[in-house]
């Protein structure tokens, strides 16, 4: 397949059982950006995936897929699943950490957090060194508190690793492992920056992970009350897009429907490249993405009030590869909309597989991230994830479809469109997120 002259991409990646994976087949073709999981591009960062510049911008995701089928999506229905109880000893969230602090997901830049910095989210583990200002080493309490359902952490501290998020999603706290069972746990458990006198503030953040600067940028509901935990939103671009470029287009096109209720976030990727493709991207080169996101996530809960049972991530196109990655390493999400994504892009470890809620997007007819892998990706989390029945039933906005008898809500969009954004999506995930 040919690759139009703006771009020049690829993708990689599937999870199971710590394998790390990173191979990126993109094939390009320029969309536009102004709603949904699209990036709205302006000012000098308003080129997206290839770096076309359009009303609405151009998107593209690193890789190619083959096509796939179609769902329905709106507000997926259902709800919580029957929650487990978690063995005893499991593994902190994000695995073991490091001396310089825990990294859920992987280990931070050398030397962790930075001095007077937050503790990885959910603490250190037994015996690692925590950030500067953080939790003293043994591990740090089960943010949240006890699990909805069930019985606390051990006295609210972790055993060995402290349980991110605190309470488990509809199953009881384990002494020192991270969550299992299915969704529905409890909200308003808030992070160590709840009442903080100075809490964190809109605006551009750097960071160095191993050696590599790394930006990105965070927007705080104007009305702020450090009192009150807040929802967090994750919203990732396309290959060739920026941070700056989600800023502009509202988040895609979510913070005008948050009326001040929620926090979001986002990052800039950085160049890679494969045998088709390169530009900006989630390339997760020696883990480095994954460091930022944990990075992110300790920064935030520390310097502002975050409900740990309100954590969810977008994006599209490259985006979506992320959101759909994410709760592979991450163990803090309560619910993911990927946009036109696929696996075989990003490389990542499988170190959960818990059931999540998912409503994921993608074109009839797209050629770039074909709608066949991408409804193989989503596949995962229905069958291997979410333990769907076959059967469906339409829900709004059609021609989306809910999946029936799952351990959590799992929805299908294929929308009639390319390698675009479909101008249903903010509307549809806005009120997806907002039912947990």
């Amino acid at each position: 397949m040919s690759l139009p002259e703006h771009f020049s991409r690829k993708t990689s990646g599937s999870p199971k059982h710590l394998a790390a994976r990173a191979v990126l087949n993109l094939v390009a073709l320029a969309v536009p950006l102004g709603l949904g999981c699209a990036t709205d591009p302006a000012g000098d960062d308003s080129t997206s995936d290839g770096g076309a510049k359009t009303t609405g911008g151009s998107s593209g995701t690193g890789g190619s897929a083959a096509g796939a089928h179609a769902g329905k999506g709106g507000q997926a229905t259902g709800g919580a699943a029957t929650g487990g109880t978690t063995s005893s000893g499991g593994t902190a969230t994000g695995g073991l950490t490091s001396s310089g602090g825990a990294g859920t997901g992987g280990v931070p830049a050398a030397g962790g957090m930075s001095t007077g910095g937050a503790p990885a989210t959910g603490g250190a583990s037994t015996g690692g060194i925590p950030a500067t200002g953080g939790v003293s080493t043994g591990g740090a309490p089960a943010t949240g508190g006890m699990a909805s359902g069930g019985a606390p952490s051990s006295g609210g501290m972790s055993m060995g690793g402290a349980m991110t998020g605190g309470a488990t999603n509809g199953g009881a706290g384990s002494s020192g492992g991270s969550p299992a069972g299915g969704t529905g746990g409890s909200t308003g458990s808030g992070s160590p920056g709840c009442g903080i006198a100075s809490p964190l503030k809109t605006g551009n953040f750097t960071e160095s992970v191993g050696g590599t600067s790394r930006k990105w940028m965070l927007d705080v509901p104007s009305n702020y009350d450090a009192s009150k935990p807040y929802r967090l939103i994750f919203v990732w671009h396309p290959l060739g897009g920026s941070g700056s470029q989600i800023v502009s287009g509202g988040f895609n096109g979510l913070k005008s429907l948050s009326s001040n209720t929620t926090i979001f976030a986002t990052a800039d990727g950085l160049n890679g490249s494969n045998s088709e493709a390169s530009g900006t991207g989630w390339w997760n080169a020696n883990g480095g993405d994954m460091k930022l996101v944990q990075i992110m996530l300790d920064k935030i809960n520390a310097g502002l009030c975050v409900d740990q049972q309100r954590i969810f991530s977008t994006g599209f196109s490259f985006g979506g590869m992320m959101s759909y990655t994410l709760p592979f390493e991450f163990d803090v999400f309560r619910a993911v909309a990927p946009c036109s994504g696929k696996d075989g892009v990003i490389p990542h470890e499988s170190k959960f597989n818990r059931s999540i809620p998912i409503m994921a997007f993608h074109g009839n007819n797209d050629t770039f991230v074909l709608t066949s892998l991408g409804k193989a990706f989503f596949d995962q989390y229905r069958t291997g994830r979410n333990h769907c029945g076959t059967q469906t039933k339409p829900v709004d906005p059609s021609p989306c479809v809910e999946y029936q008898d799952c351990d959590a809500p799992s929805t299908w969009c294929e929308f009639s469109g390319a390698h675009e954004t479909w101008s249903q999506e903010p509307q549809a995930i806005w009120k997806f997120f907002s039912q947990f």
